[in-house]
């Protein structure tokens, strides 16, 4: 059990601090909350000193608070969950881990998709993203902003105003034909 402790916590607090700094993540934990969750496991003794996943909980016990513990289930909680579980397929059957949902899909009820984008989002993220050469074209698999990027270096998803220098605007040339 500790070396999947000693992977996981460090795995899921390094996951998390990406997450948390990239600028098009999701709603989630600031900056902030990630550091105050690492102070706590460090406080709690949680986080291994070594690479044989030793923690410091389990070297001086008595250094750290004891792990407070949730209260057990009510039998009727767990009746409850067990068949939820059954009326949904997630039990699973047999010894090689799959549920009643993945061997016969078609006897359970459809599990619930989260809320996409519509259509006309999908195809007006698409476009903008055309416009800002943003998808790759061709074979080398980059995009017209890595090809040519003074074209696209800090442009709008907007087409460009062409500006035709040859053509006079049309006030200007009736104006003249109005004098004759």
């Amino acid at each position: 059990m500790k070396p999947i402790r000693f992977i996981a916590l460090p795995l899921m607090l390094a996951l998390q601090c990406a997450w948390s700094q990239s600028p098009a993540s999701a709603p989630g934990l600031s900056r902030a909350e990630v550091k105050a969750e690492l102070d706590a496991a460090r406080k709690d003794g949680v986080i291994p000193l070594n690479e044989e996943g030793e923690m410091p909980r389990d070297l001086d016990p008595k250094a750290f608070p004891p792990k407070t513990a949730q209260p057990p289930a009510t039998r009727a909680e767990v009746k409850s969950e067990l068949s939820a579980a059954r009326k949904a397929g997630d039990l699973p059957v047999g010894d090689e881990g799959k549920t009643a949902r993945d061997i016969n899909p078609s006897a359970y009820p459809a599990k619930p998709m989260p809320a996409g984008l519509t259509r006309d989002q999908v195809k007006a993220e698409a476009k903008a993203a055309l416009r800002a050469g943003e998808i790759p074209i061709g074979e080398t698999g980059e995009t017209p902003a890595q090809e040519n990027p003074s074209r696209y270096a800090g442009a709008p998803a907007t087409p460009p105003k062409l500006h035709l220098p040859h053509r006079k605007p049309k006030a200007a040339a009736s104006a003249p034909a109005a004098n004759k």
